[in-house]
């Protein structure tokens, strides 16, 4: 914004256009979380790739209302209950839970999933490039889920191991061009960079724990006191250290571009809390590549062919982002010179 007065401006003409909550929403989610009497409109909070989030006040307190991923089921929410629980015994800051009347995390509600939390005053996501102080914290939360050490016998999520084929690559780009899209040159720019990165083999350990497997910047508030407030905990699931802390690395420290201060910060907050650092290798990115390509995949096909117009507007920009700074293999060398100097 040029001045204030286009600020404000800006901010009025955001808050004339917020989106409403559906008809009864409020009150049908109360109902099965046993939330009390709705005393005012939900609210809008934020919006992501799953959906959109709104606050509930009743007379019983102020509540945040979150939709759910349609593949994450009662069991994977239930393997983040155990894995938020045992991190907020010791000591990391995360929201209560709601269970439904049937003691349930998660219930569908007018045909969407969704899950239920206690109000906490948080503010937003750490900014981008990460703070040095902030990246020890964000270490520090890490070191401490993987110190608990959790077994997990649970397999690996195939979005985590699972790519595409080149061809769908090369499909996806004439989809692409066909709806006109303008980062479409860019696509075919970052191709060849893509398949680069497939050269890094996923290869998953035999000794795997119960994992956060989303700690990015996205899936942090800051809190009181510049506290980390660590919230995603339904994606959590088996891991290595090593894989997870690859895909920490790459989401805390390469944004927007290689971070030493960061990177330093949160291998000295990791090694606070777990004691050691493990031995990386440029294998142990294999996983945060993987993740990677599946998302901006995913992303661009949102983009081209989302019929929900949200979901579309986030995805056109997401995807411009992704293509406009690609990940490479590169770049997760000196990330990992980085790491081990």
């Amino acid at each position: 914004m040029r001045d204030w007065n286009e600020l404000k401006s800006a901010v009025k003409k955001r808050a004339a256009n917020a989106p409403t909550a559906p008809e009864g929403l409020a009150e049908d989610l109360s109902g099965v979380y046993d939330l009390g009497r709705v005393t005012e409109a939900p609210s809008p909070v934020s919006y992501t790739p799953g959906g959109r989030s709104w606050s509930i006040k009743t007379d019983r307190g102020r509540w945040l209302a979150v939709t759910v991923w349609d593949w994450v089921s009662e069991e994977q929410a239930e393997l983040g209950a155990r894995l938020c629980d045992a991190a907020v015994a010791a000591g990391v800051a995360a929201p209560v839970p709601v269970r439904s009347r049937q003691g349930r995390l998660i219930e569908t509600v007018q045909e969407q999933a969704w899950r239920v939390q206690e109000w906490i005053k948080v503010g937003p996501s750490p900014m981008v490039p990460i703070a040095a102080n902030v990246a020890r914290r964000a270490g520090a939360i890490l070191g401490t889920l993987h110190s608990l050490a959790i077994p997990s016998e649970a397999p690996v999520h195939p979005h985590l191991t699972s790519r595409r084929p080149e061809a769908s690559w090369h499909a996806l780009l004439d989809e692409a061009r066909a709806a006109h899209k303008p980062w479409a040159d860019q696509l075919q720019e970052a191709l060849p960079t893509l398949d680069e990165l497939s050269t890094i083999e996923v290869t998953i350990g035999d000794e795997l724990i119960l994992c956060h497997r989303s700690l990015n910047p996205e899936a942090v508030r800051m809190g009181h006191n510049d506290e980390l407030v660590a919230t995603g905990w339904d994606l959590a699931g088996s891991l290595t250290p090593e894989l997870e802390l690859g895909c920490a690395l790459r989401d805390w420290t390469l944004h927007p571009s290689t971070n030493q201060q960061a990177i330093t910060s949160f291998r000295d907050g990791y090694v606070e809390a777990a004691g050691q650092w493990p031995k990386l290798e440029l294998a142990s990115f294999a996983v945060a590549v993987t993740g990677y390509l599946n998302w901006t995949y995913d992303r661009i096909c949102a983009a081209i062919s989302s019929a929900d117009s949200d979901h579309a507007t986030f995805s056109e920009s997401e995807a411009a982002d992704l293509l406009n700074r690609p990940m490479t293999r590169s770049s997760l060398q000196q990330l990992l010179a980085a790491a081990d100097a």
